[in-house]
């Protein structure tokens, strides 16, 4: 059962950035797998299938620890589990399974499948190494980026700049609570779209840092959407949250101003 697991977990490397393949565990396609199990749970409670939910929180229980105890190494999760040279790498997506996961209105509390401090410090790491550390902070997230802050040229894709993925993960940032990161590194990709390269309504799906580009038009960039998605589910929560006074700790009712206080 455990080898059924590693190879789901880094199924999809045959179809999936097939230029830089992956080994046994990956980040981004583990992270899928995970949180797809972790819906499945979801649906299973809501149907009342209390068998296949059992079956499935079992599942991914043990994918948890997997992924946690194989990828995970203090400042994000490698990209994969190998021991190939670009296994250390920083991905850029790494957090997609979690990205998906919060935009379901999942992965936080009783639903929680990557732990959160993991999440905000792989994310920290990214903003870190592939935004800041990459054209000067200037041109959003560079695909791969080595530990120690050199872009990745192991493939043709790793040292390219995807505009859908800079946007999805500037939606990640947000849902996280890092809004100031997640602008930032969208800010990036949108001054060298319209500003730099001039594209305007043709975004391209990925450009390197020397302004080549390719694939103009392309949908993945529809993504930016999920920043909107994020910022309205933090202003949700911040509104459903109890207001306080400060001098009590107990719950109040409508706050008011001055003015509003004098005429009530």
């Amino acid at each position: 059962m455990t080898h059924c697991l590693l190879h789901c977990m880094g199924a999809a490397e045959a179809v999936i950035l097939t230029p830089k393949p992956m080994s046994l565990i990956s980040a981004y396609c583990g992270g899928l797998w995970l949180a797809a199990v972790a819906v499945m749970v979801q649906m299973a409670a809501v149907c009342g299938a209390q068998d296949i939910q059992d079956k499935f929180s079992s599942i991914l229980s043990r994918g948890q620890e997997a992924y946690e105890r194989l990828l995970w190494n203090g400042r994000y999760y490698n990209y994969d589990s190998s021991s190939q040279p670009q296994s250390r790498s920083v991905m850029s997506d790494q957090c997609a399974g979690q990205w998906f996961l919060k935009a379901c209105g999942l992965g936080e509390g009783d639903t929680e499948v990557f732990p959160t401090p993991h999440v905000v410090r792989a994310l920290q790491t990214i903003f870190e190494l592939n935004v800041q550390a990459f054209a000067g902070g200037a041109m959003g997230a560079v695909n791969g980026m080595q530990p120690h802050g050199v872009p990745d040229k192991s493939s043709v894709q790793s040292d390219e700049v995807w505009v859908g993925v800079v946007y999805g993960l500037a939606a990640t940032m947000i849902q996280e609570g890092l809004t100031w990161e997640g602008f930032q590194t969208a800010e990036g990709c949108y001054r060298t779209v319209w500003e730099r390269l001039g594209l305007a309504f043709q975004t391209p799906e990925a450009y390197c840092q020397q302004r080549v580009f390719r694939s103009l038009a392309y949908m993945r960039p529809l993504s930016i959407w999920a920043m909107q998605l994020a910022l309205q589910q933090q202003q949700h929560k911040k509104a459903s949250r109890p207001k306080v006074e400060q001098d009590t700790g107990l719950r109040t009712g409508p706050m008011f101003g001055p003015k509003e206080a004098m005429q009530t």
